[in-house]
C-alpha cells in the first residue's frame, strides 16, 4: 500500500515553475516537490493502493514568468458557449435543493497530440464554479510543454490552489497514461468539507480523501458539472491571466455522468456548453446517452460534402446537404417541375468542411433544340415529337382531326435553342 499526499504548491520550495489553472478555470497545477513540504494539505495523507512510482511523469516549466497563481474564469453557459469550458452543467439550485455530489467515468484520450506550442486541457467532475465563487473538483490534466506530454491527477477546493496527487513516500505523481479509465467523484460532507474520490482503474490506484474548504470559503452546491477545460495561466501575482491553447486530445469519452448519488445526466436536467476560443470552435459536445454518457471532440466538427450532381429534384438535393450537417443554398434556375438538374456544388462534392458550412447548389435547366414538325399532317404525331425533345406542345389554328391539314408554323422556330420544358406552339392549317 502506498500513501498519496496532496501537497499545496504554495508550501513547497521548488524551482521556477509554471502553474496552470485546471478546474473551473480557477486553480493551478501542483508540481513535484524538490524538497519536503512545510506541511501537508488539508486532509493530510490520502491512502491508495497499487501506485507505481516508476510511472511518474515530471512537470516541467513552460513559462519564464515564475510560479503562477489561481484566477477565477467561470463558464458562460447562458448561450451554451464558453471561452474555456465544454461539457454539461445542471441548472442552478440553492438551499435544500442544492447539489451534493458529482461523479463521472471517463477514458483519458489515447491520441493526444503535442506540437511546439504549449497547450493545456483538463477533464474533471465538480460542484459549483458556474455561477458562484467556489469550485470543488477532481480530474486529470493533459499538458503539452515543448512538445512533450504530461498527464497528472489533481483535486481542488477553489479558491485554494489545485493540488496534484502524489506518493507521500516517493513524492512522485500517481501514474496516469493515455487510455486509462478514471472515475472522479466529488461529494459534499458539509459546505466546508468535501470528499474527493478518484480511481484509475487501469493503473490500479485509488484515493478517497476528505478536504476542508479554505478559510472563509464554503461550497454552495449550486451546480453539478462534468467538464473538459482549456486551462488558464496567470502570473504569480494573479495578473496577466490567459486561457491556454487547448491541448489536441482528439476525443474524450465520458461513459457515465451523474449527480446526487445516481441521478444520470440527461437533456432534461443539464445544459450543454461548447468551448469557443478566439479562432473559432475548438470543442464539440456530443449528445447525452445512456448513464449520462457523452463525448467531447477537439476541433471544429467537419463533414464531407455529399455528391448531389445530376439530381433533378432540387428539394431532394438540398435534403441531402442538410442531412450531412450542412446548409443548402440554391443558385441558378428554379427546380419547379424538375425540368433541370444540379450541375455544380460549391464547395465541391467530397470536400471536408466545418459542420454548418453553406453548400451552394447550382441548378441548371438545359437548352434543347426545337425539332421541325413543319408539314406534319398528323398533329398528334407533331405534338409527340415536341414532347420527345423535352418541350411542351401547344396547338393553334385548325384541328388536326382527320389529318386534313398540316403544321405550317412553329414558335419558337424549328432549330431554335430553348430551355427544356419550354412551350412550342404548332400552327395547324387546313388547306382551302
Amino acid at each position: 500500500m502506498f500513501n498519496l499526499t496532496l501537497w499545496r504548491p504554495a508550501m513547497i520550495a521548488v524551482a521556477t515553475v509554471t502553474a496552470l489553472a485546471a478546474g473551473g478555470g480557477a486553480a493551478y497545477a501542483a508540481v513535484i516537490p524538490s524538497t519536503a513540504p512545510a506541511s501537508t494539505a488539508p486532509g493530510g495523507v490520502i491512502y491508495a493502493t497499487g501506485v507505481h512510482a516508476s510511472a511518474a511523469q515530471s512537470i516541467r516549466s513552460s513559462s519564464p514568468a515564475g510560479a503562477l497563481t489561481l484566477k477565477t474564469t467561470d463558464a458562460y453557459a447562458a448561450d451554451q458557449t464558453s471561452p474555456n469550458w465544454s461539457g454539461y452543467v445542471t441548472p442552478e439550485k440553492t438551499g435544500a435543493a442544492a447539489y451534493k455530489a458529482t461523479s463521472t467515468t471517463f477514458t483519458v484520450p489515447a491520441s493526444i497530440t503535442c506540437t511546439s506550442t504549449d497547450t493545456a486541457s483538463s477533464f474533471w467532475a465538480g460542484l459549483d464554479g458556474y455561477a458562484d465563487g467556489t469550485v470543488e473538483q477532481d480530474g486529470v490534466e493533459a499538458d503539452c510543454t515543448d512538445g512533450s506530454l504530461a498527464l497528472y491527477a489533481w483535486v481542488e477546493t477553489f479558491p485554494a490552489p489545485e493540488e496534484e496527487i502524489v506518493s507521500g513516500a516517493t513524492e512522485t505523481p500517481a501514474p496516469v497514461q493515455p487510455g486509462d479509465v478514471v472515475v472522479s467523484t466529488v461529494t459534499e460532507d458539509s459546505p466546508s468539507e468535501y470528499t474527493f474520490a478518484m480511481d484509475d482503474e487501469t493503473q490500479g490506484w485509488s484515493v478517497d480523501a476528505g478536504m476542508a474548504m479554505p478559510t472563509g470559503s464554503k461550497g454552495e452546491g449550486q451546480t453539478s458539472e462534468v467538464i473538459t477545460e482549456a486551462t488558464t495561466e496567470c502570473n504569480s501575482d494573479g495578473s496577466d491571466c490567459a486561457i491556454m491553447p487547448l491541448t489536441n486530445f482528439g476525443k474524450v469519452a465520458y461513459t457515465r455522468a451523474s449527480y446526487n448519488s445516481g441521478t444520470n445526466y440527461a437533456s432534461s436536467n443539464t445544459t450543454p456548453i461548447e468551448l469557443f476560443e478566439t479562432d473559432g470552435i475548438r470543442d464539440s459536445v456530443g449528445a447525452l446517452g445512456t448513464d449520462g454518457a457523452f463525448t467531447v471532440t477537439y476541433g471544429t466538427p467537419t463533414a464531407v460534402v455529399p455528391n448531389e450532381i445530376g439530381r433533378a429534384d432540387l428539394a431532394t438535393a438540398e435534403a441531402g446537404i442538410r442531412a450531412a450537417g450542412l446548409v443548402a443554398k440554391a443558385a441558378g434556375a428554379s427546380a419547379v417541375g424538375n425540368k433541370g438538374e444540379v450541375t455544380a456544388e460549391s464547395p465541391a462534392a467530397g470536400t471536408r468542411v466545418a459542420v454548418g458550412s453553406t453548400v451552394t447548389l447550382t441548378y441548371t435547366i438545359p437548352k434543347v433544340t426545337v425539332p421541325s414538325e413543319i408539314g406534319r399532317a398528323d398533329l398528334a404525331t407533331a405534338e409527340a415529337g415536341i414532347r420527345a425533345a423535352g418541350l411542351v406542345p401547344k396547338a393553334a389554328g385548325a384541328s388536326g382531326v382527320g389529318n386534313k391539314g398540316k403544321v405550317t408554323a412553329e414558335s419558337p422556330a424549328a432549330g431554335s435553342k430553348v430551355a427544356k420544358g419550354s412551350t412550342v406552339t404548332l400552327t395547324y392549317t387546313v388547306a382551302k
